[in-house]
């Protein structure tokens, strides 16, 4: 039998080199290895989910001031006006309680020379959008 076969074959068949000027290595623990890329993988998923849930809340706020806006509109329509309302202007919101109705004014609560009446209670500041539809804006002092 030839003793150089035999270690031949046993050289191809071990996991690591057996020979002098082979490379040199270490055994590599799987285990912790398998930790470390579970470990890894699970904080650049946690990055991607938080990033993902910011946008969410992004979107859900966006959402709810369209719905708001939607909302407001949805008032508009009922308001009583005589003027010709011009996108991006702000106009003031009344409550006429003797006719009970609400009605659109130029004039800013706090600007009239004795009030609007004591029957008209004021509401809210709205803007017309370039799109036609009405936000309720924080009211100028």
């Amino acid at each position: 039998m030839d003793l150089s076969k035999e270690d031949g074959d046993r050289r191809n068949s071990l996991p690591y080199p057996m020979e002098l000027g082979s490379p040199a290595f270490a055994p590599v623990p799987v285990e912790r290895e398998k930790d470390v890329i579970l470990n890894v993988g699970r904080m650049h998923a946690q990055q991607e989910y938080d990033r993902i849930m910011q946008q969410v809340e992004v979107l859900k706020q966006q959402a709810d001031a369209l719905q708001q806006r939607l909302h407001v509109s949805e008032i508009m329509h009922g308001v009583k006006y005589g003027l010709q309302p011009r996108h991006g202007k702000t106009y003031y919101v009344y409550f006429n309680s003797i006719k009970n109705e609400h009605w659109l004014s130029m004039n800013h609560p706090h600007h009239w020379c004795a009030g609007p009446g004591e029957q008209h209670t004021y509401v809210m500041a709205v803007k017309m959008l370039g799109d036609s539809t009405w936000q309720e804006v924080q009211l100028d002092t």
